[in-house]
């Protein structure tokens, strides 16, 4: 499907982004007002989505323009008990934030007492902005820019959690998205330790999301849906949660 026809499966528009900005409740800089995100490019019409699935030029070129934390869909706070029970409460683990953005949900997790974080972005420029951030505060934080579709970065079974906050529903937005996504699950699954977990927080509902999981044999879904923190009609989000099947 084009981005145009599946953009109602991708992410939210504008209005329900700024209501749904993350878990500070709409500010980021502990307490900064978040500025409006999720606009479409001027030359887009108001039917058209942005250009989220377009490539890492687009996100170093709002990054430019806008460097100021944004939280998509949940934050620590709505995430704390899921990363607690999938982490066993073990500090210790690996783990891989992709599409990491320039989330304050690494420096939250660092804060806990997360310190193996590797964050991952195809955008050179928010990867920058977020090393000189947290580089003396945070030191043990690892920064990498990369393709979350290739994983180059990473070791086979290297990680035991890795943490996708709307990176899925970026793909779905792109030409040859469903060839896209299944490039990005498998190497989800190969980079997976055995005890490993796939946390997915997703705008998109099981309809137009669980297949995509189920295409891959040798994960198994489990599907939760959050509860919804506004009072008017914005969607609710969901998390799918994918474990390696045991042999």
């Amino acid at each position: 499907a084009s981005p145009t026809a599946s953009f109602s499966n991708c992410v939210p528009n504008n209005e329900a982004m700024d209501r749904q900005s993350g878990g500070y409740g709409g500010y980021g800089e502990r307490g900064a007002k978040l500025p409006r995100t999720g606009e479409a490019p001027d030359d887009k019409g108001a039917s058209d989505p942005p250009g989220y699935g377009t490539g890492a030029k687009y996100w170093d070129d709002r990054y430019r323009r806008d460097p100021s934390p944004f939280e998509w869909l949940e934050g620590f706070e709505q995430l704390e008990s899921l990363l607690t029970q999938l982490t066993e409460g073990d500090f210790s683990r690996r783990i891989l934030h992709i599409g990491c953005g320039n989330s304050l949900l690494p420096e939250d997790m660092y804060d806990h007492g997360w310190k193996s974080i590797v964050n991952v972005d195809n955008s050179q420029v928010v990867i920058q902005q977020m090393l000189k951030r947290n580089s003396v505060k945070r030191p043990e934080l690892e920064w990498k820019v990369g393709d979350a579709t290739t994983m180059e970065f990473a070791q086979t079974g290297e990680f035991d959690l890795v943490i996708d906050k709307s990176v899925l529903d970026t793909f779905a937005c792109a030409d040859g998205s469903g060839a896209m996504i299944d490039s990005y699950l498998k190497c989800v699954s190969q980079v997976l330790s055995s005890r490993g977990a796939f946390l997915c927080v997703s705008y998109g509902d099981p309809i137009s999301r669980e297949s995509h999981f189920k295409r891959q044999l040798s994960l198994e879904l489990e599907t939760i849906k959050l509860p919804k923190r506004y009072s008017d009609s914005s969607n609710p989000h969901y998390v799918y949660i994918c474990r390696k099947k045991k042999c």
